[in-house]
């Protein structure tokens, strides 16, 4: 009998003309690469300086262009009752508007990942780098629905294959922008090579969300500080396992 947990496989080859730094995805696929997460969080307090601000202007060039794409269905909504359909084809169609526009603002969070990972190599690093990467909005809407769907199927199966996805897609979004793959190679490319650390990877995840969340209780401030340092981390274990191709860290 076959796992049921298993998603189908995937065809992983995909075309790198340049020479890479740091791990590669045979490497991190094999289970070949250890990496310590909580050494990796020490190396990545030690690189905030020249950082923060960068990312936190990023960060909120992001959630304002996030803001308008989840406020978007709101005008479409009154429009279409406007135009004398019903409410509840409205919400629907209205619905479906806002998931592709919130799909659409993911490649930004991909360029704050793409950015630490330049300034963790002594790279330059531009805020307005976040922009670059908008012609990936098709690949990046596919990415989210195909996620979305098996996340969702993982959860109708019993519960314990939708928690398994959602940490082992974890790094498929700077996959799939990163190394240029399609949106099923990036989440199968992260699933095997998360799969292989999946404890330790799981636990460093939630570990950046109760940082995020504590940071969120005293005013908000400790946030600058944790957002760049999470999003450094973050980076860092993307990096040891998938390496950055020529072009990331081309100036």
């Amino acid at each position: 009998m076959g796992d049921i947990y298993a998603t189908p496989e995937s065809d992983l080859a995909y075309e790198s003309h340049s020479e890479r730094s740091g791990g590669n995805i045979e490497d991190a696929i094999a289970g070949n690469i250890e990496i310590g997460m909580l050494e990796t969080l020490g190396e990545a307090w030690r690189n905030l300086k020249g950082f923060k601000l960068k990312c936190h202007i990023a960060t909120v060039i992001w959630l304002v262009v996030y803001l308008v794409a989840a406020l978007i269905s709101v005008p479409i909504v009154f429009g279409l009752v406007a135009m004398g359909a019903d409410e509840v084809t409205s919400s629907i169609i209205a619905s479906l508007v806002q998931i592709v526009a919130i799909a659409a603002t993911m490649p930004m969070i991909a360029g704050i990942t793409i950015m630490a990972i330049r300034h963790a190599q002594k790279k330059s690093v531009s805020p307005s780098s976040v922009f670059n990467y908008f012609h990936r909005i098709p690949g990046a809407i596919l990415w989210y629905i195909l996620m979305s769907l098996m996340i969702t199927l993982g959860y109708i199966l019993l519960i314990i294959p939708g928690i398994y996805l959602s940490f082992a897609y974890m790094f498929s979004l700077p996959l799939m922008i990163e190394k240029d793959m399609t949106a099923w190679q990036a989440l199968e490319t992260s699933r095997k090579a998360v799969t292989r650390i999946w404890f330790r990877a799981t636990g460093f995840l939630l570990l950046i969300i109760l940082l995020v969340t504590l940071g969120m209780i005293p005013l908000t401030i400790p946030l600058i500080w944790i957002i760049p340092w999470v999003s450094l981390a973050y980076a860092l274990v993307y990096f040891k396992l998938f390496g950055a191709e020529a072009k990331t860290l081309a100036d």
